[in-house]
């Protein structure tokens, strides 16, 4: 995807965070401001300066001479004349959790504007990327056995999960992989590069980690940006799927609507109703290409829970969408071309699998009640709540810490914050941030039409760069917020489908 920046350059000086430290740091270059900390590195998609290095932090900060953690650190400095200001920008990665450093082509790239007055600071957070990372080499359905997955998939898994588990607890005490650690820890990062405050800019599970420092470092903030807002205060997991299918819903009634799509694919709730039927019966095997082995491919089983997976997976995103109609009818038909080149076996996954059970067995899992159980279990045409029995099964074996005092309380906070969601975000829908927006007093709700949680093009990312420089939610005129033409759907002949595999 190419990122564009949208709008005309401005001279930053004087903005909100500025001070006499941020006005001697400007006179200094990035080779004085960083020497014995970071040096100029190399980045693939990134052109200019970016400043890398590695800084250790205790891993249990209540023992003395304990165990440290090396956290990956890279700047990309700001490219204005008149330098940074006393504050840095950093992103907070969602996905519970990617390595921010992974973003350094999108940040030097898409927030011109942004950079010309501020450093942006991005922190592989503890256990992912280049921070100790918590991987887990676990296999894969088309791995074990006939690749149908069910029991021997399963005890495979567990072993596996096991091992890793055991290896981990040498190197590491998953316990301490936690958003409050590593919030602190974006703290010391702070501290040793020498910004008095940051602007942060989290997505997705990267706003409940922002909060989480605003709440442990409130001096330490200028702004916060919260983009698809976690809620701290209530689980979000049991909505999962019961969001999902009402989204899926909202969908095919916006193809009903829709002239054309409604004659594309008449009866188009009907039709997924028998696939969902279908694939429960009779999986498909698929011959999808091997990730990162050029001219192999293997079987892999396309079934209703595959299916489950592929949509609420789409509908993250409202263009991605748009293309669920048309691949609906494929299947219905019985073509899956286009699905199976849309496999990935063998690609590695985003986010180190330790990481994700430290901080979801922790602070998700263990706060699920009954009646919140009840909720994750009801049966939609997506699935049900299989997918937490399997979250429990996996903490059984990786286990949990104990949350602070307090953790799961709504962060309260005096500090400029702008919240925005999209209209079709069904992870974090424009309630989440209403929710949260209730206790900043100096919060700001901006939900912008048509979009959904994965959505960050020029419009959402001009709307987040603006608010990060002024320090406040204005109303510029970006020409994007109010969308006059609802977004196509993908018609017959339109998607691209692969050759013969």
């Amino acid at each position: 995807m190419k990122w564009v920046a949208t709008l005309t350059a401005i001279a930053l000086l004087g903005v909100a965070g500025c001070s006499d430290s941020g006005t001697e740091s400007a006179l200094r270059t990035p080779a004085e401001r960083f020497e014995g900390k970071l040096e100029l590195c190399e980045t693939p998609g990134v052109q200019g300066e970016v400043w890398c290095g590695t800084f250790d932090v205790p891993e249990d900060r209540s023992v003395e001479g304990g165990r440290t953690i090396g956290l990956r650190v890279a700047v990309l400095p700001a490219t204005g004349d008149s330098g940074p200001a006393a504050d840095a920008v950093t992103f907070l990665a969602g996905g519970g959790v990617a390595p921010a450093t992974r973003y350094l082509p999108f940040f030097a790239n898409a927030v011109s504007r942004l950079r010309e007055g501020r450093d942006i600071v991005l922190v592989d957070q503890r256990g992912t990327g280049g921070s100790n990372a918590l991987d887990c080499d676990l296999p894969e359905p088309h791995e074990i056995g006939d690749g149908a997955g069910g029991p021997e998939y399963d005890e495979a898994y567990v072993v596996a999960l096991q091992k890793c588990r055991d290896e981990t607890g040498t190197r590491a005490e998953p316990a301490q992989y936690t958003t409050w650690n590593a919030a602190d820890d974006l703290d010391a990062v702070r501290d040793w590069l020498g910004y008095e405050t940051l602007s942060l800019w989290g997505a997705s599970y990267g706003t409940k980690v922002a909060r989480v420092y605003m709440r442990r470092h409130p001096d330490r903030v200028r702004v916060a940006v919260l983009h698809g807002v976690v809620p701290i205060e209530r689980s979000m997991w049991p909505d999962l799927f019961p969001a999902a299918d009402s989204a899926l819903s909202r969908l095919i009634g916006m193809c009903d609507a829709d002239s054309d799509c409604a004659r594309a694919y008449p009866d188009l709730e009907a039709r997924f109703t028998d696939l969902v039927r279908r694939l429960e019966d009779s999986p498909v095997p698929l011959r999808a290409p091997l990730a990162g082995s050029a001219g192999d491919s293997v079987t892999v089983r396309f079934d209703r829970r595959s299916l489950s997976g592929l949509v609420v997976g789409m509908l993250r995103s409202s263009r991605s969408a748009r293309a669920l109609p048309a691949l609906v009818y494929q299947m219905s038909n019985g073509d899956y071309r286009q699905i199976a080149s849309m496999q990935r076996p063998g690609a590695p996954p985003p986010i180190p699998r330790g990481v994700y059970l430290s901080i979801a067995c922790t602070e998700e899992l263990a706060r699920l009640a009954a009646s919140d159980l009840e909720r994750a279990y009801h049966q939609t045409r997506l699935g049900t709540g299989e997918w937490i029995d399997e979250e429990i099964r996996d903490c059984e074996i990786w286990g949990s810490a104990s949350v602070p005092d307090g953790f799961w309380d709504p962060v309260s906070s005096e500090a400029p914050v702008f919240l925005v969601t999209g209209s079709e975000d069904y992870i974090t829908p424009p309630e989440y941030a209403e929710w949260v927006a209730g206790h900043l007093p100096n919060g700001s709700v901006r939900v912008v039409p048509q979009r959904g949680h994965d959505d960050i093009d020029p419009c959402v990312a001009g709307l987040i760069e603006n608010f990060l420089i002024q320090g406040r939610d204005t109303e510029p005129d970006l020409g994007c917020t109010e969308d006059r033409e609802p977004l196509p759907f993908e018609l017959p002949g339109e998607v691209e489908l692969p050759g013969s595999i």
